[in-house]
């Protein structure tokens, strides 16, 4: 039995030993063509190259930002007692901060305590906390809000886009150097042409971006303080119900007037349909008077 046990288990260990020493053997020679001389896998370390221009077979470099571009946006809702004396404060808020007044809507003769006024102020992005703080000072702030857009991907993708329009423009402008015939010409300044006003495009886009980037707006919405006037205490004693007496008789006496004035057009319609009504009524119910004896009749016989 035991000798059965090793014809069997020797030939299997010495096969896996044969196959364990081939496949080491295959893995350290192709090693170094993949990985380098660090023995290490080469497939984590190949670096696939950019695809090359196609007219210049010059790699374009990967547009990196350095710092993330954040667009910050604010508004507040501040409840103050004069809305005009606030935006002069608002202004001086501005002027402290660089900041500038993009938009004013101020009512200051408001009697309502419902009006708003809305005064719009740019400043740094660095001194939007600060603004924001200030701000707050000059009322009871009701509502704040803070809002970011992160657009680093899109300031990196137009700054990627004007470099290869400027090279672009460059080459065309080389074009226009050695076009020989006046068609040629013709097409490369009618390409360049388009290519320029592409690039003035894109270079608003970008510092219009820029701008967002740099400054934040804050929207100020002041709303008037309401006033409150303490209720006068009622009054009272013997003249307090006397003229509450009074007041209450010249109520009933004005009502009752009212309903008189608006009865009489009434009764007198019922007057003048029911007057004859009467009459003919009154007419039928009275007795016919006794029939006097005719005059000429002749006199009984003596």
């Amino acid at each position: 039995m035991r000798s059965t046990l090793v014809r069997t288990i020797l030939p299997l260990a010495v096969a896996c030993a044969l196959l364990g020493g081939c496949s080491s053997a295959g893995a350290t020679s192709s090693e170094p063509a993949a990985g380098g001389a660090d023995g290490r896998a080469g497939v984590q370390n190949v670096q696939v190259p950019a695809e090359a221009d196609s007219k210049t077979g010059a790699v374009p470099e990967s547009p990196i930002t350095g710092t993330q571009q954040v667009v910050r946006t604010a508004a507040m809702n501040v409840v103050v007692a004069d809305p005009a004396a606030s935006a002069v404060k608002l202004r001086s808020i501005a002027t402290v901060h660089d900041g500038v007044i993009t938009s004013e809507n101020v009512m200051s003769n408001a009697k309502s305590a419902y009006s708003t006024s809305t005064v719009v102020m740019s400043v740094p992005a660095d001194q939007l906390d600060a603004a924001l703080t200030d701000i707050a000072a000059i009322g009871d702030v009701t509502l704040r809000t803070i809002q970011s857009a992160d657009v680093t991907a899109k300031v990196a993708d137009i700054d990627a886009r004007v470099k290869t329009m400027r090279e672009s423009i460059a080459r065309m402008q080389d074009l226009l150097t050695r076009a020989g015939s006046v068609a040629e010409i013709a097409q490369v300044e009618s390409e360049l042409t388009r290519r320029q006003s592409d690039l003035e495009s894109l270079l608003a886009q970008q510092k219009a971006l820029a701008q967002r980037v740099a400054q934040s707006p804050i929207t100020v919405t002041l709303s008037k303080e309401p006033i409150v006037v303490d209720p006068e205490p009622e009054p009272t004693g013997f003249l307090a119900g006397l003229s509450t007496g009074w007041k209450a008789l010249k109520v009933f006496t004005v009502g009752l007037l009212t309903l008189v004035g608006a009865m009489l057009p009434f009764l007198a319609f019922i007057a003048i349909i029911g007057a004859p009504i009467v009459w003919l009524v009154r007419r039928r119910r009275t007795p016919p008077t006794p029939a006097t004896e005719d005059s000429s009749a002749t006199p009984p016989a003596a």
